[in-house]
């Protein structure tokens, strides 16, 4: 219940379901990649690390949303 498979580049833009376009996330990690909410991914993700920053920016662009300007942050 805690991990969700994520589609990196999703289905409807082309995406399949084969092993190398999967990857799996935590769940809350999961709704933070799609969400709309600047300031909810903001708030959540205020204790990762760069590496992580950088891998969440990642799946955000293969998945055609745009990438999180993290030194939003105070």
């Amino acid at each position: 219940d805690e991990v969700h498979c994520h589609h990196k580049v999703p289905l409807k833009s082309g995406g399949t379901d084969k092993y190398d376009n999967l990857i799996i996330v935590h769940k809350d990690i999961h709704k933070l990649i799609h969400s709309t909410n600047i300031k909810l991914i903001l708030q959540s993700s205020k204790d990762w690390t760069v590496k992580s920053k950088s891998k969440f920016n990642q799946l955000r662009k293969q998945a055609n949303l745009e990438p999180i300007d993290f030194k939003l942050v105070a």
